[in-house]
């Protein structure tokens, strides 16, 4: 099948799958609007959708020979949307990192791929994935079986991006980190509450909580090498009631990124050590609660090298790739990538028309929605030729 010249005729179907989507945008592992959708849709081009844990799975092809995954995210996140466009969120939730567009395309390629399956060498398993911003779909679906039945060899993965750069360029990296690790984290600093004119009867958290935003970013300016990209943010104090008590306790939340998980680990251990250290030295405690997180995303270079030539196959209008990406941002794609080889790779939804653009997870965010006709081809053309070259 010319799946490219295909994705063209349905690309009015993709267009409705987007928008509709991008109205009815939902967080977390609970997206039960935009599962049903997806469900009805997939039961529509008479395939069987399977609930894997908060996700779908889709099976198209043979049961025996190897199988690739194709995953799509579909989450989307909690602030309100603040574009113009006609068919912007209907709730206080938004698609600004471009989910919508993902779920969208992986209806019209499993569209394409069911009109194709008598042709197919071996397998293909959807992956309509919840809770990518919160790091916790990936994990809920491979607890789940997503990993087995049949067991996928390799995976594949499209992201939408932003910005003032053209549909059909593509992005990826064959040799090192693409995207970082990240750990979200609380710090709760116990002390003791007195009145703010007799802080020796107490125990000060504030104070603690102070001296310890210093002292951890000594821990990447001072004991990690310097050449990787590891970044530790405090992004909010809460501490207090009023200005002339000395609360019981403090917290800080926070985020850790890495490029490689032995600086992670030994970050994660430091963080633990200088929280309780400071805090003590203060005559307080501290501990540390990880609240969620997914490992550096690294892609398998031969799975990179060859999506890369299963790409180029298609004559994409301005179609380039650029290799050698690093995103300091982070997906859970990575959990899968540690268990089977893979890819995961950006297409470019910008626009280059001088209009004002934003970056994902801004408010105003648009995406270009020509790349609706590129991205489901990509997905069904590189599984329908990687099962072609290795069954």
């Amino acid at each position: 099948m010319d799946y490219l010249k295909r994705s063209k005729e349905l690309f009015d179907e993709s267009l409705s799958h987007r928008r509709f989507l991008h109205q009815i945008p939902e967080i977390g592992l609970n997206c039960t609007q935009t599962m049903n959708y997806i469900e009805k849709q997939i039961l529509e081009i008479g395939c069987q959708p399977v609930r894997c844990g908060s996700g779908i799975v889709v099976t198209l092809g043979k049961q025996s020979g190897k199988t690739i995954l194709l995953r799509s995210d579909v989450d989307a996140l909690p602030m309100k949307e603040e574009s113009e466009l006609p068919f912007r969120s209907q709730c206080e939730n938004a698609h600004t990192c471009g989910h919508d567009f993902h779920g969208a395309m992986m209806l019209t390629a499993a569209k394409m791929l069911k009109e194709n399956e008598g042709s197919l060498k071996g397998c293909i398993k959807l992956m309509f994935q919840p809770g990518e911003e919160t790091f916790m779909g990936s994990k809920d679906m491979v607890a789940h079986g997503l990993l087995s039945d049949p067991e996928p060899d390799v995976c594949l993965a499209y992201h939408v991006s932003s910005g003032n750069t053209p549909v059909g360029l593509f992005m990826y990296n064959d040799s090192s980190t693409m995207m970082n690790s990240s750990d979200n984290f609380t710090i709760e600093i116990i002390g003791k509450g007195s009145h703010g004119a007799y802080p020796e009867s107490g125990i000060d958290p504030i104070n603690i909580a102070c001296h310890l935003v210093l002292a951890l970013e000594s821990i990447i300016a001072r004991e990690v090498t310097s050449n990787t990209a590891n970044v530790l943010t405090i992004g909010k104090i809460e501490a207090g009631d009023a200005g002339n008590i000395i609360p019981n306790e403090a917290k800080l939340y926070g985020t850790l990124r890495c490029d490689n998980n032995e600086q992670r680990e030994f970050i994660l251990k430091r963080l633990n050590e200088v929280s309780s250290s400071i805090a003590a030295s203060f005559r307080g405690s501290a501990k540390v609660i990880l609240t969620s997180g997914t490992p550096p995303l690294i892609c398998d270079k031969k799975s990179v090298d060859d999506f890369v030539k299963y790409m180029k196959e298609l004559p994409v209008e301005n179609q380039m790739g650029i290799n050698g990406i690093h995103a300091g941002a982070s997906d859970d794609l990575a959990v899968i990538l540690q268990k089977i080889p893979g890819a995961y790779m950006y297409l470019s939804a910008g626009f280059t028309d001088g209009r004002e653009v934003y970056a994902q997870h801004h408010p105003k965010v648009v995406f270009n929605e020509d790349v609706l006709i590129s991205g489901p081809a990509y997905l069904a053309h590189c599984a329908t030729r990687w099962l072609e070259e290795n069954c």
